[in-house]
């Protein structure tokens, strides 16, 4: 069975709004049900938005992955 749950960051990351939200207006939850996802999803988001950012840094200081620096 295929996974639901896409691997890709953008794509994950859009699952979880679309999740959240959903469940949110449709499950019948009140806000104390909805607190520790909420929270995971601040946190994703933080830590996705560091990590972009560290990518950015990184391939602007001339790192290009696997292949290492730049040389010139």
């Amino acid at each position: 069975m295929a996974d639901y749950i896409p691997g890709a960051d953008a794509k994950f990351n859009a699952w979880l709004d679309n999740f959240v939200t959903y469940a949110n207006a449709n499950l019948g939850l009140v806000a104390a049900d909805l607190t520790p996802i909420t929270t995971a999803q601040t946190a994703w988001n933080t830590a996705l938005a560091a990590h972009v950012s560290a990518q950015q840094g990184a391939k602007s200081a001339g790192w290009h992955g696997v292949g290492g620096m730049d040389d010139g």
